[in-house]
């Protein structure tokens, strides 16, 4: 028996190939955050600490 086609299963190109370029933009104008910066997040997060996500650069 077949299964049903799932609507996860369709892939919108378009919208894929403007969510890459956006995301190539957004890092090309410097919005990232330094890997060690994450790193010291998420090691408050495993302690138990309710800290918000690191922002970028300009991004409060």
């Amino acid at each position: 028996m077949t299964q049903p086609a799932s609507i996860f299963d369709f892939v919108d190109e378009d919208a894929k190939r403007r969510a890459i370029e956006e995301a190539r933009a957004s890092v090309a104008r410097g919005n990232v955050v330094d890997h060690d910066v994450v790193v010291e997040w998420l090691e408050q997060l495993l302690a138990g600490k309710k800290v918000h996500p690191p922002a970028a650069p300009g991004q409060t």
